[in-house]
């Protein structure tokens, strides 16, 4: 039976390794390389964020599969056993940007269900943590989803990560949509900081397209720990070891809602 108190302080320890570093990095000049021709980035932080983070997890359990965001992992088909997700840096560009709001997310799942989330933000050392089963915390204080009964009471973050004209398209339809429907929509970046800061009850809705284990695989269960559901765009809870299109919300009517706006189609100049 596998001692999931036990990974969590494993995850959490090698959070805080990784945070570690990105205070380290925040006063250094950066070498800064693009993944795609203009939005999405990486740095010699997030590497130096991962190497610190995962090595804190291989000298605890050197025999398990850790996968981390700058290798890159192939996620198009469901994982096997337990699996480690590292996003060494959540938050890149704002990191870069000198913007405060970043973190280092460290996730497990179990035949494709997360079942240990630790994401820490160390310019402020908040720790979110949650266990399968044993609730989520900041610190040590239980976190719960907020209260709202619908969608025009909440905020919703809506991301997008491209140059594509294609996926920039598909965001401002998105961008539209929730609008439509709820009470405001953010874009702050770091996925895996704002799915923490929906199970605090801080945000009430995220949406983003096409999203990788190791962006929200932990925010996804501390959110489901503070009382709050994550499925896909047609509502169906997925593989946590894949890639999906994720709506996040407090839940009940509020995440119907949100479900239900994904689809709406707006006609043009309209």
């Amino acid at each position: 039976m596998t001692d999931l108190e036990a990974l969590a302080g494993t995850a959490e320890r090698a959070a805080r390794a990784g945070g570690a570093v990105l205070l380290e990095y925040r006063d250094k000049v950066l070498e800064v390389t693009l993944k795609d021709a203009r939005v999405d980035v990486s740095s010699s932080a997030d590497l130096a964020a991962q190497e610190a983070t995962i090595a804190a997890i291989r000298a605890e359990r050197p025999d398990d599969v850790v996968l981390g965001e700058e290798d890159a992992p192939d996620v198009s088909r469901p994982g096997e056993g337990l699996q480690w997700w590292v996003d060494p840096l959540d938050g890149t560009r704002s990191f870069i940007d000198g913007f405060p709001w970043f973190a280092t997310a460290v996730s497990v799942t179990l035949g494709g269900e997360p079942v240990v989330a630790a994401v820490y933000d160390p310019l402020r050392d908040e720790l979110f943590r949650a266990v399968r089963g044993g609730g989520a915390t900041c610190n040590g204080t239980s976190l719960r989803v907020s209260g709202a009964e619908k969608a025009a009471e909440v905020v919703v973050v809506v991301q997008a990560q491209s140059s594509d004209p294609a996926v920039i398209a598909e965001f401002a339809r998105l961008m539209r949509a929730m609008l439509t429907v709820s009470g405001g929509v953010r874009f702050p970046g770091a996925p895996a900081l704002v799915m923490a800061h929906l199970a605090a009850g801080h945000l009430g809705g995220y949406v983003e397209r096409d999203m990788p284990p190791w962006d929200v695989a932990g925010g996804r269960l501390l959110v489901e720990e503070a009382g709050g559901r994550v499925t896909d765009f047609a509502g169906r809870v997925r593989d946590a070891s894949t890639r999906y299109d994720v709506v996040a919300s407090s839940g009940g009517a509020v995440h119907d809602e949100l479900v239900a706006a994904t689809g709406l189609r707006f006609e043009e100049g309209r």
